[in-house]
């Protein structure tokens, strides 16, 4: 009885103070400076501010794990466990666009939603729209050479393999990155970011126009890699894929440049979209 009593009196006593009660909890913020990248001129704060949100809030999280998920999408068409039914040559360029396009998808495929809550803003300022795309196709770029090295342990199923998953990569950089931000000036679905109902926005994201751009980051690679192993057999349908994402890569330039036209042209359009909370 007597260490109950003296336990509760100490209790209370340290409580007795408004002082203690009112005191703010502090809690260490997120500062990340990324300073290395300001060698990387405008574009370089785009890519900072990208890097930020990702980081700070719960909604654009969720891409780096479904991105880290997308890794072992392969698996099930390099080993047996479909039961055969992917073992057509042609499903390993489909399952390489899959393991090192995760952020493509997850990602890239929803700018300029991610900036929703902050687009008036940023339109307000006059901001290059080349700046712009040049910061977001930079992002899916670094994210996919990244996924390409961490899918490295699919050597173990053949070189073959990983050279699908390698012709995947140069084409989800050369046109696949280029299809994701074309589609995004017809996307009007505002994104929250601090929530994780509702992952990617309303049925504004999906329309006739951004399924139509859909359809050549899937299916157009598996038919380029068709119609080049009629030739020379799967090295040469590699090569083909390979050589369609290298073209444009080189080709990036003038592509940018339509697209940069396409979003000025939509501008007025997305802001009134963003205006929705629902």
């Amino acid at each position: 009885m007597i260490l109950l009593y003296q336990s509760a009196f100490t209790h209370f006593k340290h409580r007795m103070y408004l002082d203690s009660g009112l005191q703010v909890v502090k809690k260490e913020a997120l500062n990340l400076q990324l300073g290395w990248l300001n060698r990387f001129g405008r574009t370089a704060i785009f890519v900072k501010n990208d890097i930020k949100l990702i980081l700070r809030n719960k909604r654009s999280k969720m891409t780096i794990w479904v991105s880290i998920g997308f890794l072992f999408y392969g698996l099930l068409f390099f080993t047996d466990s479909s039961g055969g039914l992917y073992n057509a040559p042609v499903w390993k360029i489909f399952a390489g666009i899959f393991v090192t396009g995760g952020f493509l998808f997850t990602f890239g495929q929803y700018v300029p939603s991610w900036d929703s809550s902050y687009y008036p803003l940023m339109m307000s300022q006059n901001i290059v729209y080349r700046e712009y795309l040049n910061a977001k196709w930079a992002m899916i770029t670094i994210a996919t050479m990244a996924s390409t090295v961490l899918g490295s342990f699919y050597i173990i199923f053949g070189w073959d393999v990983y050279a699908a998953i390698l012709t995947g990569a140069i084409y989800n950089i050369g046109v696949n990155g280029h299809l994701v931000l074309l589609s995004g000036a017809f996307i009007k679905s505002p994104i929250d970011l601090t929530t994780t109902t509702k992952p990617f926005g309303d049925k504004q994201a999906f329309n006739a126009k951004t399924l139509l751009l859909s359809l050549p980051k899937l299916f157009l690679p598996m038919i380029l890699y068709f119609i080049g192993s009629l030739f020379g057999g799967e090295w040469v349908g590699y090569m083909t894929v390979a050589f369609t994402g290298l073209l444009g890569f080189f080709l990036k330039n003038k592509v940018f440049n339509w697209i940069e036209t396409l979003y000025k042209v939509e501008k007025y359009k997305t802001l009134e979209a963003y205006k929705q909370t629902s």
